[in-house]
């Protein structure tokens, strides 16, 4: 069955901790994101799948919380994380941030997030079905 925009999955780091993400796949949804949500709760965010293993790019526009991105490979595996992304408004020029090798994916969290849940370079994420 495809994965749609909104579907919700838990993720497993490290084979002990659990992560929720709520998925999106659509050229609207990548687009937008987080964009305009008030926050995310405690061990959530989201996962982006994109259409092709490639270099991606993300920006914050009307963002209200800063971030961390963790960028995945097609077998999910960690290959960088951008800490810290600090959210800009719509009258601000937004910087964007690169995933530096070639993802195929990548998880928004709250910043922090991504230290206090163990996300690690090199680390191999599992999806629970």
């Amino acid at each position: 069955m495809p994965v749609k925009d909104g579907d919700v999955y838990t993720l497993l780091i490290g084979g002990t901790k659990k992560f929720q993400v709520e998925c999106v796949v659509s050229p609207e949804a990548l687009r937008k994101g987080l964009s305009g949500r008030k926050g995310l709760p405690e061990g959530a965010g989201m996962l982006f799948l994109f259409p092709k293993l490639t270099e991606h790019t993300m920006w914050m526009p009307d963002m209200n919380f800063p971030l961390d991105v963790i960028w995945l490979d097609e077998h999910l595996s960690i290959v960088h994380i951008s800490y810290g992304l600090q959210p800009c408004q719509r009258d601000q020029i937004c910087p964007s941030t690169s995933s530096i090798y070639s993802t195929q994916y990548a998880i928004e969290v709250v910043a922090g997030q991504a230290a206090e849940y163990g996300f690690r370079l090199g680390q191999d994420l599992k999806i629970l079905v």
